[in-house]
């Protein structure tokens, strides 16, 4: 009875650590939605703007490196609580800058300077999120590889990014009628609230002991080529949206900023269904569910780059989301309990080591994003057809990289 109760306080408080990626989740989508408005009132092109969150995401590579290297030391709750404000702060400055700007205090050169300090505190705030709550379900979970858990915990991060993503659009259409002001102040508000709510959680005692050389944060090669390609694949994808839309449907800013609310949040409501899905039905072989998913998106790509009618490019996009939601806890597990298998053969009893998974996993994502950004830039600049066979080339990198691992197992 007592392993029971335990047992339903570590799920318990694995389910409300997940919460702590949700302000990621709904400034990404939020922002994406508002992106059409911004390009309007700012006076600044989606080429200015893709350079605004490049910056970040070069920002949050430097967190991605210093924040998992800090858990030993720090624990989890501080790195979590630091991230939480810093990220509150960036979108305080953000919201201020956008009301200096309205009040016509700033001009372009300006505003641009003031976004891009906001992206920059954004970066290296926000890239604690993700390591924490990732290495910490890790450590509240088990490392059997024959048990689920691990996978069901980072599945949970998995809902809760998907879920915040599709409330991002509703809050930025609902809040966007009301002022177009009050979208960062919200999204400023959410992470003081969750500082409130998170603040009690025990967490496991970590061994303070010498960090780690920095080599341990590069992944398996199979592994985090999957992470990076697939991360740069979704980055990639979301930034095509808007310029896609506005290519096929030619109406305005506020019209193009509706249809895409409306698809974000389709899609991300399928990405939670996915995610209940793979919670309730895990594979049996998790690569062999990769390789599927990655030959899902090839065609999806594709099909994407002969779409000529709105509806047809909404269905391939929504089917690629369903893909990605189900692709990325798969790999994340793997690495942790690649990680987790290493220790064992090591030797080691040490708890803690699922901070470096959390490094590797997020220098593979913000390393995807920085990819995906800078690809799409550059394939925008020709065609839209260019960017679809960027998609499509990224599909098939997953496949190979899926299947190199089950070729050098046999």
């Amino acid at each position: 009875m007592q392993t029971i109760i335990i047992k339903r306080r570590l799920t318990g408080n694995i389910h409300r650590i997940s919460w702590a990626v949700s302000p990621m989740g709904l400034g990404q989508s939020a922002m994406l939605v508002f992106l059409p408005l911004l390009v309007e009132h700012t006076a600044m092109s989606y080429s200015q703007w893709a350079q605004l969150f490049a910056l970040g995401m070069g920002s949050y590579v430097v967190g991605s490196v210093v924040w998992p290297l800090l858990l030993p030391r720090w624990g989890h709750r501080l790195p979590m609580l630091l991230g939480l404000a810093g990220y509150s702060v960036s979108m305080l400055l953000f919201a201020w800058v956008l009301w200096l700007q309205y009040r016509t205090s700033l001009d372009v050169d300006q505003a641009y300077l003031g976004f891009a300090c906001s992206r920059l505190l954004y970066g290296a705030f926000a890239s604690a999120l993700l390591p924490v709550t990732q290495s910490w379900s890790a450590e509240l979970s088990s490392s059997d590889p024959s048990s689920t858990e691990r996978l069901q915990a980072f599945s949970r991060i998995s809902l809760q990014l998907a879920l915040s993503r599709a409330l991002g659009p509703v809050l930025a259409g609902l809040l966007g009628w009301l002022h177009w002001l009050w979208l960062p102040l919200a999204l400023a508000a959410w992470p003081l609230i969750l500082i409130s709510l998170l603040q009690s959680i025990p967490e496991p005692k970590v061994a303070t002991s010498t960090p780690p050389p920095l080599r341990n944060m590069i992944p398996p090669l199979w592994l985090g080529s999957i992470a990076l390609f697939t991360t740069a694949f979704a980055s990639s994808l979301q930034f095509q949206l808007s310029p896609a839309l506005t290519f096929i449907t030619r109406q305005t800013a506020e019209t193009v900023s509706l249809i895409l609310a409306g698809l974000m949040v389709v899609a991300a409501l399928l990405g939670v269904v996915a995610h209940h899905l793979q919670m309730r039905i895990p594979p049996t072989n998790p690569l062999t569910r990769i390789l599927w998913i990655a030959l899902l998106l090839l065609v999806c790509a594709l099909g994407l780059l002969m779409s000529e009618w709105l509806w047809q490019f909404i269905a391939m996009t929504l089917l690629m989301s369903i893909g990605l939601a189900w692709l990325t806890p798969l790999y994340s597990t793997q690495l942790s309990l690649h990680q987790s298998l290493h220790q064992s053969l090591r030797q080691s009893r040490q708890p803690g080591h699922q901070h470096m998974v959390a490094a590797q996993l997020s220098l593979s994502h913000i390393s995807g994003h920085l990819v995906g950004l800078t690809m799409t830039a550059l394939a925008l600049g020709q065609s839209l057809h260019c960017a679809y066979i960027w998609l499509a080339t990224l599909a098939v990198l997953i496949a190979v990289a899926s299947l190199s691992k089950s070729v050098s197992d046999t």
